[in-house]
């Protein structure tokens, strides 16, 4: 589920104040199209999505640099496989149920180390 009301006041709001490029945007759209639809991972490296996109590898590293100091991506590592993945904002684009979309948020908060608040 791709959420347009926050993808227009976070991604487009930052390409107008030139924070993001409108390449990062077609970057971080190429990762949308490879998100697994159960998991909510990105599973694609930064090579092989600059080959998709037929782009520069570099480029494709600048665009998800940008995107990560945006907090529009982030990268996180699995534990117990090592396998390192990207995972989009869930409050851009979420997959699965009520629970899932729990799960990814806390994922995501892990993976850009936001602290929790206390109880």
């Amino acid at each position: 589920m791709l959420f347009t009301d926050e993808l227009a006041s976070c991604a487009i709001g930052a390409m107008a104040d030139k924070r993001l490029l409108p390449r990062d945007l077609a970057v971080l759209t190429g990762l949308i199209a490879n998100v697994n639809w159960r998991s909510g991972r990105v599973n694609v490296t930064q090579r092989a999505l600059a080959q998709q996109m037929n782009i520069l590898e570099s480029n494709c590293c600048t665009s998800i640099k940008r995107l990560r100091q945006e907090k529009l991506i982030a990268r996180a590592v699995d534990k117990t496989s090592g396998h390192t993945y990207f995972l989009i904002n869930p409050r851009l684009a979420s997959v699965g149920s009520t629970q899932r979309r729990g799960h990814l948020f806390q994922q995501f908060d892990e993976a850009i180390a936001i602290p929790k608040e206390p109880e």
